[in-house]
């Protein structure tokens, strides 16, 4: 055993026997010991430590001190990774939003116009039509009053609404198509949108 060896045991055994022979405090587990001999016999402990083995106190310290910055690190990274994530799909929701929001707008306006131009058209066609008729009766009522005549005209005015009410539903029918068609296209606008927010927010999440 080296003197070194030999020196540290000494120097533990004292410090035990300073501590076994020190006077307790009453009513406590507390001692009293000498402060300037029991610091003397630490450093003297200290210094009988070998070389190596404070090099080796200091490595672990040192690494301590790494992983420590390395867990911090990596929290960070973490932390960092999840704030981009949760900004990134906040705005694609925000964006997935404005879409929709647009294309319901669109929608909106688009069947607003094509029902004002439906009931335009309805309501022109229905005038033509009581002109028609109007002036078949003012026409019926200058000819000769002959029964065959005024149901001639009469007949005549009849066939002219029906066909101009057969053209006002025909028209009403293309238009309803035409807006129905636009709904379709909406809904499809909107199905895309949603469908790339589904996607973003997979890519996302496997991101993470």
């Amino acid at each position: 055993m080296s003197n070194t060896k030999l020196v540290s045991f000494e120097l533990i055994d004292r410090l035990i026997l300073m501590v076994e022979q020190a006077k307790g405090i009453p009513l406590t587990n507390k001692i009293f010991v000498e402060k300037e001999e029991s610091m003397s016999l630490l450093r003297r402990l200290e210094d009988s430590i070998p070389a190596d083995l404070k090099q080796a106190r200091e490595l672990l310290a040192l690494e301590k001190q790494i992983i420590d910055e390395s867990n911090r690190q990596a929290e960070k990274t973490v932390n960092d990774a999840n704030q981009q994530a949760q900004a990134t799909v906040e705005s694609a929701n925000q964006q997935a939003q404005a879409t929709v929001n647009d294309a319901q707008a669109r929608a909106s306006e688009t069947l607003r116009s094509a029902s004002d131009q439906a009931n335009a058209m309805i309501a022109d066609a229905q005038a033509r039509a009581n002109a028609t008729i109007a002036d078949a009766q003012a026409r019926a009522q200058k000819m000769v009053s002959e029964s065959e005549i005024i149901a001639r005209a009469q007949a005549e005015a009849q066939e002219m609404l029906e066909a101009t009410r057969r053209e006002c539903e025909d028209y009403a029918a293309r238009v309803h198509a035409s807006m129905n068609h636009l709904m379709e296209m909406a809904d499809a606008g909107l199905a895309q949108q949603l469908d790339a927010l589904r996607a973003l927010r997979q890519d996302v999440a496997s991101n993470q």
